[in-house]
């Protein structure tokens, strides 16, 4: 295997077409995913055309060029503009944004640039070496596990909640509800759409993004500006030290790293998970663990590294279920079942046999990828900054303009503006009461997948609760389910936060 990557890093380093296609992918996967709306999603679809009479090695790595670009770039609005580009960088927006606004953008960006590389650097070693074992124990989870799963991953609400657990349940209730908006996913009867076709399909991740976090704090910078505040959107640094990250700080986040990739190594390897719950829950064990989980949500850089390395590290985990069974892990995954097949390749385990310098090539343009990235972000991070310190009555009219283009650019739909326009005064309002739109963002989330693998379970099982204590594995979930619960209420009871 080692003869085999290093050929492959020499076929990708020593053939022009194939680094510039692996150049242009990660470029237009970051300044994409920087873009409130054009997701890392987005630029791969838009990328995928443009492949097709490529070879299989430039095809496939430009395209992995393009998603591991895609997911960070969506964390230089998430800092700069307090607007996540992708779904992946909500989580960073919570201690990103508040670092920019105390002047070190510079400082965060780079710690989410180093955390993003070391986590998908993580999971491409994670993917050399157990590609084949994890995938086959991924295969285990059924919908007991999942909905196991799911219970415990509601409980990074809590930690999510700010000053008031009560507030935070309130908040996840709402985003479980809105996840329910359209056909039933089993019976495939309109929920919740008020007699919409628009809405039988649900509400989309990213329109309500949008909406209840960048729209929600244009809303709050306008009303400022009424108020008669007007000055630049961030401030400036106040000493050389809050533009650069030091490597004493790097690697005093490196344990927090390596957790959060850990973290996204196992929900990449899980179908149907993907990077945004990846990193919240990286987020959150790193708040639980962490020696001043008070300066979350304040400006922590552990807070940033987190959430970034989490997100990242899922890129190369989610090739896991992909070559070793041919089983799409997200929707990024199933894009690239498509470029396999165009290319006349099946993923799954025959792979590794009929075209193995293929893999080994997807492999080193991985790894690779990770390497422009860090160049191409550390050189042209200052204009973005730059741009992002003009006054709040020029840059967030912009980044209006940008997520009413992102918003409608998906679907092609007006009904998506009017949601986006619901939950931006929603946002709004959940912020001037001290509620976190992050908790509803989670219940959002994992309402589907929550809602799905529940009742999967007990048609299966025929109504008997028992199936979700059936396995270890579900055991398993329990337990580390009841301390998260336990670690919580403890952490509020100190804080008198529980009300």
């Amino acid at each position: 295997m080692f003869e085999l990557l290093l050929n492959g890093f020499i076929n990708v380093l020593f053939t022009p077409s194939t680094l510039l296609a692996l150049i242009g992918g990660v470029i237009l996967g970051v300044i994409l995913g920087a873009i409130p709306g054009l997701t890392a999603t987005m630029a791969i679809a838009l990328v995928v055309p443009l492949t097709y009479y490529m070879d299989p090695v430039q095809s496939l790595i430009m395209l992995m060029g393009a998603y591991n670009g895609g997911t960070f770039g969506g964390s230089m609005s998430a800092i700069l503009l307090g607007a996540p580009g992708t779904p992946a960088a909500a989580a960073t927006v919570a201690d990103g944004f508040k670092l920019a606004l105390q002047g070190k953008a510079g400082k965060a960006i780079k710690m989410a640039l180093r955390a993003s590389v070391s986590g998908c650097l993580f999971s491409c070693i994670v993917l050399m070496m157990v590609a084949e074992p994890v995938a086959r124990y991924a295969l285990k989870f059924g919908p007991a596990e999942y909905t196991v799963l799911m219970v415990f991953s509601l409980t990074i609400i809590g930690s999510a909640a700010g000053k008031s657990i009560t507030k935070g349940m309130i908040g996840g209730a709402l985003g479980l509800l809105f996840g329910m908006v359209g056909l039933d996913r089993i019976a495939s009867v309109p929920r919740f759409t008020f007699g919409s076709i628009d809405l039988a399909s649900g509400i989309d991740l990213i329109v309500m993004l949008i909406g209840s976090l960048a729209l929600s704090e244009i809303f709050i910078q306008v009303e400022s500006v009424a108020r008669g505040k007007i000055d630049a959107h961030l401030p400036p640094p106040s000493c050389p030290d809050d533009d650069k990250l030091s490597f004493k700080e790097y690697l005093s986040n490196i344990k927090t790293i390596t957790r959060s990739a850990a973290i996204g190594c196992g929900i990449g390897a899980l179908p149907g998970l993907g990077p945004t719950l990846a990193s919240y829950i990286g987020y959150d064990m790193a708040k639980r663990n962490s020696r001043n989980p008070e300066l979350f949500g304040k400006g922590a850089l552990e807070g940033v590294a987190a959430a970034e390395s989490a997100n990242n590290a899922v890129c190369g985990a989610n090739l896991i279920p992909l070559l070793a069974l041919g089983v799409p892990g997200d929707t990024m995954a199933a894009i690239m079942i498509g470029a396999f097949m165009v290319q006349g390749l099946t993923p799954g385990p025959l792979i590794f046999r009929e075209a193995p310098h293929v893999v080994a090539g997807l492999y080193a343009g991985l790894i690779l990828s990770n390497i422009l990235l860090l160049i191409f972000v550390s050189v042209s991070f200052r204009m973005f900054t730059k741009v992002a310190r003009l006054e709040t009555t020029i840059i967030f009219p912009v980044v209006f303009i940008f997520c009413i283009i992102g918003v409608y650019a998906l679907n092609q739909s007006i009904t998506d503006m009017w949601i986006m326009l619901f939950f931006a005064v929603l946002g709004y309002v959940m912020v001037k009461f001290d509620y976190s739109p992050a908790t509803m963002m989670i219940g959002f989330i994992l309402s589907p997948l929550f809602e799905v693998n529940l009742r999967q379970a007990l048609l299966i099982s025929g109504n008997n609760p028992l199936i979700f204590f059936s396995t270890p594995i579900t055991w398993l979930f329990w337990a580390i389910t009841v301390y998260s619960i336990f670690a919580i209420v403890k952490s509020k009871k100190r804080s008198n936060q529980l009300i």
